[in-house]
């Protein structure tokens, strides 16, 4: 069979909810030691993420240069060693983050939350808010950027997808009025104030989160019942440390297998780092489908 090469529109016609079916499969393959997920690992000008289970295994590839565009590759190989396609564009890479994303709302969240805040505007925020709204019946989102423009267009993007969405003025807003809050920037500062967060809020952050480079608070791990991440490993990998370096942060694996525990007024923090293989599995997935 020859090898097949997708594109973003292969990608975009797949269904969310089955990219998040996907994850599910994929870190319960993790908790039992049958998917490999190594840290990434950096070559010149170019970042691999490596991975599979027994059924998948291959590797994505993206580029790390300042000016460098978004676009990534993911090769898969079958379980006979034959190279069953590539994967090329920029729109697996949302998918599977926010994927996982919403997975980790799904075990994590309490079950009636269903007001969203999204902090950012780029392809992230969006993909993130559409997984979330595949999972639960969201009553509201409500979005903020620095960039007012940027806002108001996300915005009336999630409204066009059939979404309660509107901007508003402030992050601190943003957090008083949500229950489930994603954090989807580049700062290297954090975005939110601890005390901003309202008991019983689900936090997911998907940007920096670096010993010196962080969008959130490292204070909020301590108000926080569960502070979970997709990858320890790749966590542990960051150069200098983590922000969190020396808090107990367990797997999202962990969590799916056994479940959470939490009453109505914890406060819950998830870590997104990048599970490796996971890429490879979404991808033999859609390869399949197309």
């Amino acid at each position: 069979m020859t090898p097949r090469l997708l594109t973003d529109a292969d990608v975009a016609r797949f269904p969310v909810r089955d990219a998040i079916e996907n994850m599910r499969r994929a870190v319960l393959l993790h908790e039992s030691g049958q998917l490999q997920s190594p840290p990434r690992l950096h070559a010149t000008d170019l970042t691999f993420t490596v991975g599979g289970s027994a059924e998948a295994f291959g590797f994505r590839a993206y580029h790390t240069r300042a000016a460098a565009h978004d676009e990534q590759l993911v090769a898969v190989w079958d379980e006979t060693g034959k190279v069953a396609g590539v994967v090329v564009g920029t729109a697996l890479g949302p998918l599977r983050t926010a994927a996982l994303g919403a997975l980790a709302t799904d075990v994590m969240s309490r079950p009636d939350a269903a007001h969203l805040g999204i902090i950012g505007s780029g392809t992230q925020a969006k993909a993130h808010a559409l997984a979330v709204a595949s999972m639960r019946n969201l009553k509201r989102v409500l979005v903020y950027s620095r960039q007012r423009e940027n806002c108001e267009r996300l915005a009336a993007e999630l409204r066009a997808a059939g979404l309660n969405a509107q901007a508003v003025a402030s992050a601190e807003a943003v957090c008083a009025k949500s229950d489930l809050l994603t954090l989807a920037t580049n700062s290297p500062t954090p975005v939110i104030q601890a005390d901003w967060v309202r008991s019983g809020t689900h936090v997911c952050t998907l940007g920096p989160k670096e010993r010196h480079r962080h969008e959130f608070p490292p204070e909020l791990a301590e108000l926080a019942v569960w502070v979970v991440t997709d990858s320890p490993a790749q966590l542990r990998a960051y150069p200098g440390g983590h922000v969190l370096a020396g808090e107990t942060v367990r797997s999202l694996s962990e969590c799916v297998s056994g479940g959470t525990q939490r009453q109505p007024q914890d406060i819950t923090l998830f870590l997104s780092v990048g599970l490796a293989g996971t890429e490879v599995l979404l991808a033999r997935e859609i390869l399949a489908t197309a």
